[in-house]
């Protein structure tokens, strides 16, 4: 017997002054400034998707989209009670790490404008903070991994104890049932049905495009072998690579191409082109097909050959996100990511651009093992590559990650320290930095990524040819990178006699 005649699939509101993107960091979310764009979390319109596809009546709440504030939230979700039997409805509520306080007060909004409303609380963070969610008493379950699966047995009346993915009370304590294994056939998932979602509110950053254009995000893998220490994506999505056939995935691309108007879409995978054979074939299909589309990705170096960056600028790719992180390959492998060489990062650069690519270059600053010089040379390093666009971020001990792990070992942070806003916030000192001196070289470093390198946007717009912008943005170009070294110069000149580098304990 179906026991839910009605899921709400919630992206609440944002916490007062901020943008919540939650499907940022591998689905553990990040805070922006007002003003940001907006992005849904992909793992609630999968899940939407599921349960209509599976003949369960879903209403989408995506709060972001939709502009709703904590009131009007609690408002609809009542008007959903009411026109159902009583506890009927199961709100799906997704939370992050940097919101889950914010969501928690939101779920105990819903609790109290529709008292017989079930919550699920959902996303990656989960996991790890059960306790606190216990302790809110506003939640009804838990659901931990993908929740596709388990909303749906949830739903449809299978017990409780039978659901593994699912924590729920028993009495006065919580039961836990056993992780569900991460499903490795992606291509059963049915395509994204963002005409549940106010899919037209959303817009790319202007790092992607100089234009509002229709855009919408897709995922044609999950999970990342690479081991990263700070990566939150193998905690969130799994160490084992799991991905869409190429048929599958360009037949999504044409759904939202001929059926939405879509004309930009940003894969979301962790690494677009781990496995460079599908990656081809995903663009030899795109090209086979004739079908008309920008997008752009993220990737590592050591996963393109020629070949396969030509087979991507052929089949409509216009960006590449590179995690670059350090210009040392021993804090690279300090971290657990395969070291890749400062000339490995330009040669690959330099062909994205001939080919008319364009590439954004990410560093983190404060990786175990860091020093004010190897900071300096990372900042240095961001110049010389010649990414079109950089962006400097701190290291960030993201909860469940490697780096968390030693955080905690060398008492920098503490297992209960959870608070978190973003990637541009300083958590952690080094073993020679404290974090004071890496917030004022981190400070640096964003100064010449967003003044100089990436010039606020002006006269950035990659896929304007015209030959006058072309020859300003050459100028703006030469002028730019000039600056940016003598500002280097001078900040190294500063933070060298500034910074005494001796042996301390970090603090």
């Amino acid at each position: 017997m179906q026991r839910f005649s009605k899921v709400l699939v919630i992206n609440p509101p944002s916490p007062p002054g901020f943008v919540s993107n939650k499907d940022s960091m591998g689905g553990f979310g990040q805070l922006f400034p007002v003003g940001a764009t907006y992005l849904p979390p992909l793992d609630m319109v999968y899940l939407a998707s599921y349960l209509t596809e599976h003949q369960v009546q879903v209403e989408v709440l995506e709060c972001l989209g939709m502009e709703l504030d904590k009131e009007q939230l609690a408002a609809a979700a009542a008007r959903a009670c009411r026109s159902e039997p009583a506890g009927g409805v199961l709100a799906v509520v997704r939370t992050s790490t940097p919101t889950l306080d914010w969501d928690l007060s939101v779920c105990a909004a819903l609790k109290t404008q529709a008292p017989t409303l079930c919550i699920a609380l959902c996303g990656a963070v989960v996991t790890h903070v059960a306790k606190r969610i216990q302790d809110a008493g506003s939640v009804d379950y838990m659901v931990r991994g993908e929740p596709d699966e388990v909303i749906h047995e949830l739903v449809v009346g299978r017990a409780p104890s039978e659901i593994t993915g699912l924590s729920y009370p028993q009495g006065k304590v919580w039961a836990t049932n056993p992780d569900r294994v991460f499903g490795r056939d992606l291509d059963r998932l049915p395509f994204p049905k963002w005409e549940l979602f106010p899919y037209q509110q959303y817009q790319l950053p202007r790092s992607s495009t100089h234009a509002v254009i229709p855009f919408l995000p897709m995922q044609s893998s999950r999970g990342c072998p690479a081991g990263c220490h700070y990566c939150p994506y193998p905690v969130g999505q799994g160490a084992v690579f799991r991905y869409r056939s190429p048929a599958n995935v360009v037949d999504e691309m044409e759904h939202l191409v001929k059926d939405l108007g879509i004309q930009y879409i940003l894969f979301r995978d962790p690494i677009f082109s781990l496995n460079q054979k599908r990656a081809m074939e995903i663009c030899n299909e795109i090209t086979r097909r004739g079908l008309k589309v920008q997008w752009k990705c993220e990737t590592r170096v050591d996963c393109l050959r020629e070949e396969t960056v030509r087979a991507m600028a052929n089949a409509g790719c216009i960006g590449i996100n590179f995690g670059i992180e350090s210009a040392e390959v021993e804090i690279q492998a300090n971290v657990g990511r395969k070291p890749i060489t400062q000339e490995q990062f330009i040669k690959t650069v330099k062909l994205c651009h001939e080919l008319g690519i364009s590439t954004y270059g990410f560093f983190i600053i404060g990786l175990p093992g860091d020093t004010l010089y190897t900071i300096l040379d990372s900042i240095k390093f961001a110049i010389d590559v010649r990414t079109n666009w950089i962006q400097f971020t701190a290291a960030s001990p993201l909860i469940g990650t490697k780096l968390r792990d030693w955080a905690i070992s060398n008492a920098l942070v503490t297992p209960e320290d959870q608070a978190y806003i973003n990637s541009y916030s300083v958590m952690i000192a080094t073993e020679s930095l404290t974090k004071e001196q890496i917030k004022e070289l981190l400070r640096f470093a964003q100064f010449i990524g967003a003044y100089l390198v990436n010039r606020k946007g002006i006269l950035k717009h990659s896929r304007d040819t015209g030959p006058i912008y072309r020859a300003l943005q050459a100028a703006a170009d030469s002028l730019a990178y000039r600056t940016a070294h003598a500002v280097y110069a001078l900040g190294r000149w500063y933070f060298t006699r500034r910074i005494e580098q001796v042996a301390q304990p970090a603090q």
